[in-house]
């Protein structure tokens, strides 16, 4: 099997460490009602281990030529807690598994983590992004056995794609040089990405570690109220993100707010690339929240995503992006999730490999995306982050913000449950109290 090669979007999360001072994690987390036996744990850790999540990246044998993933064992070992977790401890030991080191070029590829909690297990599952995104982690447990590629590839082969890369580029460039010419707009944004940044004067700002908050809303329900108010499950989740800011970021001004809205390049779960997404930024109008008509929301995405085009990571042909020192390469990539105000991430429904996860029906799945050890405020506009999936019956909306803005993750919850019962949903907690749907039947 061929190595499949780094894209755009792999190298720019890669490098993100450098760039930004945080590495994007994705996490997935399953409840269990159950105690899952370590030994159907560690036989989900060695299919996963057989699989495309068990990737390093590699440098190509010929300059120009772009970097390689190939199969590589995970050095990061099953870590199973027998001490039950309780609702006080539950939320550390979450944001534990994500905030454990896994170094980009280091062996500790992914981590595989449980614990007792409420008489079952909680399993977490935490991957860096540019390894892969949330979708290709859903395809890497469902596929199982299916490595991204053995061995490197050879001078030969590096030949052929810098070739490749290089008639590419020059088709494309050609195609592309003309219309971004006649484009003020499309000028403009090259010239300012090409503007020599000016050296920082100020001291820098530390990481700020996201609060979270997960909570179960029925699906059914969550349907009735977004078709009520003329929108789509996914429009009322859009809107969700965007009342978030403007609450607790804006204040109730009129700032716009720029919501970044994940667009799936994949064709089905069999596409091993690392990253095949773009981020789209929907601009929103400011003031207090709202929750009455969702029509233009639903409008808005619609006529963004319809006119998203050949939208691209990079600001220039990706082939010709690839072929640019680093340096100038990171100045002329497209501005992603960290440029944008809040992220909403609709994964639409688990997969059933997923929702059954070491062999058994899960209570409850969640999905939240971590930078850690946190987002420069200086550097990354980046304020929220929200997650939407569907498993059986119910929606699970995970939310994570900056402490500056939402404070901690009690005080987060409370305005994720405003919000939602603003919008007149149920909203169940996803850990504590006895509102916890895991704990039913």
């Amino acid at each position: 099997m061929a190595a499949e090669r780094l894209n755009s979007t792999d190298e720019m999360l890669y490098r993100a460490a450098d760039v930004l001072g945080s590495t994007r994690i994705v996490q997935v987390l399953w409840q269990f009602r159950e105690r899952v036996p370590v030994r159907d744990l560690q036989a989900e850790w060695n299919s996963l281990n057989q699989g495309r999540l068990s990737r390093r990246a590699v440098a190509a044998a010929l300059p120009g030529a772009r970097r390689s993933w190939i199969g590589a064992h995970n050095d990061e070992a099953l870590d199973v807690t027998e001490v039950p977790l309780t609702d006080h401890t539950v939320t550390d030991w979450i944001d534990t598994q994500v905030s454990a080191p896994l170094p980009a070029g280091s062996g500790s590829l992914w981590r595989l983590a449980a614990a007792p909690y409420g008489g079952g297990s909680l399993v977490s599952l935490t991957v860096p992004h540019f390894r892969c995104d949330g979708l290709g982690i859903f395809g890497a447990i469902a596929s199982g056995q299916d490595p991204a590629g053995q061995t490197a590839p050879g001078a030969a082969v590096d030949a052929v794609d810098v070739a490749g890369q290089i008639a590419e580029a020059a088709f494309a460039t050609a195609r592309w040089l003309p219309r971004t010419l006649a484009g003020p707009h499309q000028r403009a944004r090259l010239g300012a990405a090409l503007k020599t940044p000016t050296a920082a004067t100020t001291t820098p700002v530390p990481p700020r570690f996201f609060s979270s908050a997960i909570a179960e809303v029925d699906a059914a329900q969550w349907q009735d109220r977004a078709q009520a108010r003329g929108g789509t499950d996914n429009s009322l989740f859009v809107e969700i993100a965007a009342n978030l800011v403007r609450t607790a970021v804006r204040g109730g001004t009129d700032i716009p707010v720029d919501v970044g809205i994940p667009m799936t390049l994949r064709k089905s779960e069999h596409d091993a690339r690392a990253n095949a997404l773009v981020v789209l930024p929907l601009t929103l109008p400011g003031g207090p929240a709202s929750h009455t008509d969702l029509r233009p929301t639903r409008q808005a995405t619609k006529e963004l995503l319809r006119s998203a085009g050949e939208h691209s990571g990079t600001l220039v042909p990706e082939a010709l992006w690839h072929l640019l020192p680093s340096g100038l390469a990171h100045r002329l990539k497209n501005p992603g999730a960290q440029q944008t105000d809040v992220v909403a991430s609709n994964f639409g429904q688990v997969p059933r490999p997923v929702a059954e996860f070491t062999g058994r029906q899960a209570a409850s799945v969640a999905l939240r995306t971590m930078n850690v050890p946190g987002v420069l405020p200086d550097k990354a506009r980046l304020r929220a982050s929200l997650c939407l999936v569907r498993n059986g019956d119910h929606m699970t909306v995970t939310a994570t913000g900056m402490p500056d803005h939402f404070g901690d993750s009690a005080s987060l919850r409370r305005l994720v449950d405003e919000e939602l019962a603003a919008w007149g949903l149920t909203a169940y907690r996803w850990w504590g109290a006895a509102t916890h749907r895991a704990k039913e039947a």
